[in-house]
């Protein structure tokens, strides 16, 4: 298959501008509406019959609408939290109006600085829904987000284990007592310091044993830690720390098991290394440098992938940096729909032997995203399946065979003709 390359900045407005007729993903937004990360943890209680649910909500100041009062900057919005059971009758509700401030226009325009937010319900250990809204009293535009909880199965035994909170800041108040603000995102942005896992755990009174791994998504074991806490029928809170440093940026899993006796507990929570920038589509650089075979040459890819990491990171992003279409934000437009595309791609078109990106659809749906109109053939008497997609605005169309019978469509519109396309 041909690699393509991009030669001019004026594609990569094409690319973003192009319609997409693909369901929207948990990051996603109408534009000009406020934007929120969102994780809903389950905690024990000190009965059987009840659990808490915190909801916690983390709003980047970059996606709030400040407005300018004399030589300071603030932004007004409202949370509602409404949790209701599977009937769709509510069953509790929180409402609340915060304000944040700030000084400086730099910190208005910040990724990095957040507004943290948390919302306790003691439930009947029983299924929930979840429907949280966050309107700028400004704007007065609003985004809705939903969760489902299950709390049916979640008490089993004496030994209880919270879900796990990955947290970004351990703050000590004034009593020396410890909260944490936390990281929702399980997003990892520095691999040059420990970070810490905060849980709750009841038990029989006395001692239990607490060991924490870090594994990759295939299972491997790649450091681990081990601690002792005291336990009572009483839920208390505890955190356990875990070094970051060098693991590679890609998606990990923490795993936390909590013994006591004959009784054995364990959580576990997917976690990404990665930095801030990073597209939310990438959660692999090896394989996101891979995935690039569409706009760099094998020798490029092969020449990014061989270097250090450091200097990995710093290539890749200088790629895409150099083709940001908004370089005064933080959110690069161009490498985000790339890669979206990407993973798309490996959903709706993956076979048995190639990965959907890898497909002659894939390669089309990343270089052109969803067409306009696709005409099926599967059962036709006298043929075999094919494909037509049509692009209205570039006034092409594309058709694809399948040849085998396997769903491994091919491309049959020769690759000298194959047009103008966002890349190229």
């Amino acid at each position: 298959m041909k690699q393509l390359r991009t030669i001019s900045l004026a594609s990569i407005f094409l690319l973003v501008s192009f319609p997409v007729y693909a369901q929207l993903n948990m990051n996603t937004r109408e534009a000009g509406t406020p934007f929120y990360h969102i994780e809903a943890s389950r905690f024990p209680t000190e009965t059987q019959d009840s659990s808490k649910v915190v909801v916690y909500l983390k709003v980047p100041y970059d996606d709030l609408q400040f407005v300018k009062y004399d030589s300071v900057f603030r932004a007004r919005y409202e949370v509602s939290v409404v949790a209701l059971n599977m009937k769709d009758i509510q069953v509790d509700n929180e409402i609340e109006r915060r304000e944040v401030e700030v000084n400086s226009f730099e910190e208005t325009n910040s990724r990095e600085l957040n507004d943290y937010m948390r919302y306790t319900f003691l439930l009947d250990n029983d299924k929930y829904k979840f429907n949280v809204g966050l309107m700028d009293l400004d704007t007065r535009k609003t985004t809705y987000r939903k969760l489902t909880v299950d709390l049916e199965s979640f008490v089993k035994g004496n030994l209880q284990l919270s879900d796990l909170v990955i947290v970004d800041d351990i703050i000590s108040d004034v009593k020396g007592e410890f909260e944490f603000n936390p990281n929702v995102i399980d997003k990892l942005t520095s691999r040059d310091k420990e970070f810490y896992v905060y849980y709750t755990a009841r038990g029989v009174e006395g001692t239990a044993e607490v060991e924490g791994k870090i594994l990759t998504t295939d299972g491997e074991e790649l450091r681990s830690i081990k601690d002792t806490v005291s336990l009572e029928q009483i839920p208390h809170g505890h955190f356990i720390s875990m070094n970051a440093k060098d693991l590679n940026y890609s998606k990990y899993v923490y795993r936390l098991t909590v013994t006591q006796g004959e009784e054995e507990v364990t959580r576990s929570k997917e976690f990404q290394v990665g930095w801030v920038g990073l597209s939310g589509e990438v959660t692999n650089l090896d394989n996101a440098i891979d995935q690039m075979i569409y706009v760099l040459t094998r020798k490029e890819i092969n020449s990014m992938k061989d270097a250090p990491p450091e200097e990995k990171r710093k290539i890749f992003m200088e790629y895409w940096e150099e083709r940001d279409p908004t370089p005064k934000t933080e959110d690069n437009e161009l490498m985000n729909e790339y890669f979206r595309r990407i993973n798309i791609s490996a959903e709706q078109f993956s076979t048995s032997i190639k990965e959907g990106w890898r497909t002659d659809r894939g390669m089309v749906y990343v270089l052109f995203g969803a067409p306009n109109d696709i005409d099926r053939h599967p059962f036709d008497l006298d043929s075999k399946p094919y494909q037509v997609w049509y692009y209205f605005d570039l006034n092409r169309q594309f058709v694809f065979v399948d040849e085998t019978g396997f769903g491994d469509y091919r491309l049959v519109t020769p690759l000298h003709d194959i047009g103008r396309s966002t890349f190229y």
